[in-house]
């Protein structure tokens, strides 16, 4: 694939484009609330039920042909208090679902960057400024960007805007707000759904990263399709 001219800004989402988001350790978590709790219970149950819950938030949460009905702006947070109390209801579970939401938070934030991030953020810096845009609640998106080196020239939550991608406003109050237009950007996620119809709608340049692809670089008709940060960098006219 030729070569490209460097955008204004580079956008990032977070969790499995540029922090890992570690199901090992979801899994271990669920456990943890099954022995304190000595449920009866397998853990790969009790995170089937929870996550059936949860990606059912996910997929109510935006309403693209009717922006002004989404319902209203719920966090993860309370999502997942919502979605643990339905399941505590449905196995008669005396559980406070809002304690196990915030372990949740507090199990989020501990996830890590990919071995490429710090360095390849300080690399595509030198071309570009660089935010991120992430369907995160503050509380689990501050403390991983913390782990990273790098200081970002911006930072939007789905918490802090109260809207989730794929709703181009998410994408508009960042242009706004940078005094940029869609084409001076390029916007980098690892969905389809939310990453690449989101940015596109508002004319940024959309990259999907696929990480468990090795090594993949491909240009499609919606989208650039990369493996990784240091696919990005070469793809930038130096």
């Amino acid at each position: 694939m030729k070569k490209i001219d460097s955008p204004k800004f580079i956008i990032f989402d977070c969790f499995e484009t540029i922090v890992n988001n570690d199901l090992s350790a979801w899994k271990n978590l669920f456990g943890s609330f099954i022995d304190e709790n000595k449920w009866e219970i397998e853990t790969e149950k009790l995170w089937e039920l929870w996550k059936s819950k949860e990606i059912n938030f996910r997929e109510i949460r935006t309403n693209l042909k009717d922006l002004n009905s989404n319902p209203p702006f719920k966090s993860y947070e309370k999502a997942w208090s919502d979605c643990f109390k339905k399941v505590f209801e449905e196995l008669k579970f005396n559980a406070n679902p809002d304690e196990f939401a915030r372990r949740c938070v507090i199990n989020m934030g501990k996830n890590k960057p990919y071995e490429d991030t710090s360095e390849y953020l300080n690399k595509l810096s030198r071309h570009s400024k660089i935010g991120i845009i992430s369907n995160a609640d503050n509380d689990f998106l501050n403390p991983v960007l913390k782990n990273i080196d790098f200081k970002f020239d911006y930072v939007l939550s789905s918490e802090t805007a109260k809207l989730y991608k794929p709703d181009r406003r998410i994408f508009s109050i960042f242009l706004k707000e940078n005094n940029l237009r869609g084409e001076d950007c390029w916007y980098v996620g690892d969905k389809e759904y939310d990453d690449v119809l989101g940015s596109s709608s508002v004319g940024m340049k959309p990259f999907l990263i696929n990480r468990s692809v090795y090594n993949e670089i491909m240009e499609k008709n919606e989208y650039v399709s990369i493996s990784n940060l240091i696919q990005l960098n070469k793809l930038i006219k130096k």
